[in-house]
């Protein structure tokens, strides 16, 4: 039977991804969770598998927690929740390709070094070799 592909669902997921790692409204942690949400009804919808939303949702969390232009205060509500998409990706390794992904992850999680957010005045001042 054919199932068709519902992109509008899909394309909003990534549109708050996108909005997660540039901390376009880091005063709405709620984001986070509608972002979880959306990417659990778009695996049960057979719109993406379970593995990629979680790797991806991993990712995402710890790239942003890395980002010392984003607020503190947002880097580490991402990196609060990345225990999420982690414990699905442990629940689902099947092959050795997978089980090494998780490793990396598992590692990259592991030695994450967070630097102090940049000050405002910092970010305002730019490229100091221009």
């Amino acid at each position: 039977m054919f199932k068709p592909r519902n992109r509008p669902c899909r394309d909003c997921w990534y549109w708050q991804s996108f909005m997660i790692r540039c901390a376009l409204r880091p005063e709405e942690p709620r984001l986070i969770e509608c972002f979880m949400s959306l990417g659990v009804s778009l695996v049960e919808h057979g719109q993406i598998s379970p593995w990629h939303m979680s790797l991806a949702s991993l990712n995402l969390f710890l790239d942003t927690a890395c980002d010392p232009a984003l607020p503190w205060h947002w880097r580490n509500l991402c990196l609060d929740h990345a225990w999420r998409p982690l414990h699905v990706l442990q629940q689902l390794v099947s092959d050795r390709m997978q089980q090494r992904t998780l490793d990396t992850v598992r590692n990259r999680l592991a030695t994450l070094q967070l630097q102090p957010s940049l000050s405002p005045s910092e970010l305002a001042e730019g490229n100091p070799y221009e």
